[in-house]
């Protein structure tokens, strides 16, 4: 008997199923439907600036913030452990299988609880908000920075600029992509250049006095340049 888990119910007429075996020996089978296209909806939902980071997941232009769930550097302890169990085992025998296994399933499993935070918090923006501006990132030149590639990966931004992009469309939501340059730099109040390295989280504005978490100010520019265009 063959038990099948759906991630969602399948609506349309299948057209074609792949079946897939990964790493850690699991099936999984990807049905491709076709279907009546829905009725447009229109969002009633506020505008809002998303500002991607590491320290915290995303900031919002009206204050909120997504923490940063970071699984990868919540497992890597358990992933050298294994890496290392695995490192010792002889080629080809039966312990080293096991141990090969062990750790594609740590891989899996923050996989899995990646994905799964991305769906609920790109789902949970686009039925909010109407409009969500974010910054156009090159996140693939981004990650030739070793210093913070681990980072950047782990918190999976291209991922969840694309879940955002197409779950937006389903909701009546709409991304809007602004230039990110001096985002964090530019004052969201009196726009006066304020510059500061990576290490100053809070934007001081010696001007108009705005003081501010730098990840809520960014965001609230790049609401403001999604807006004037």
């Amino acid at each position: 008997m063959v038990k099948i888990n759906l991630h969602r119910g399948i609506s349309g007429t299948v057209k074609t199923v792949t079946v897939q075996r990964d790493s850690c020996g699991r099936w999984h089978a990807i049905f491709s439907a076709e279907g009546e296209p829905g009725m447009i909806t229109v969002h009633p939902g506020p505008a809002v600036g998303l500002d991607v980071g590491l320290e915290k997941f995303a900031a919002l232009s009206d204050g909120s913030v997504i923490e940063n769930p970071r699984y990868l550097r919540k497992t890597e302890k358990r992933l050298k452990h294994a890496h290392r169990a695995l490192s010792r085992k002889q080629k080809a025998s039966r312990n080293r299988k096991k141990a090969r296994l062990k750790v594609a399933r740590l891989h899996a499993k923050i996989r899995s609880q990646r994905r799964d935070f991305l769906h609920k918090a790109s789902r949970r923006l686009v039925n909010t908000y109407s409009m969500v501006a974010v910054e156009d990132l090159a996140v693939r030149n981004m990650v030739k920075n070793h210093h913070l590639a681990k980072s950047i990966s782990d918190a999976g931004w291209s991922e969840f600029l694309t879940m955002l992009c197409y779950k937006a469309e389903e909701a009546g939501s709409r991304v809007v992509k602004v230039n990110p340059s001096g985002t964090s730099q530019e004052c969201s109040r009196c726009g006066t250049t304020v510059a500061k390295d990576l290490s100053v989280r809070l934007h001081k504005c010696p001007h108009c006095g705005l003081v501010v978490d730098r990840d809520v100010n960014a965001a609230r520019n790049i609401l403001a340049r999604a807006i004037a265009v």
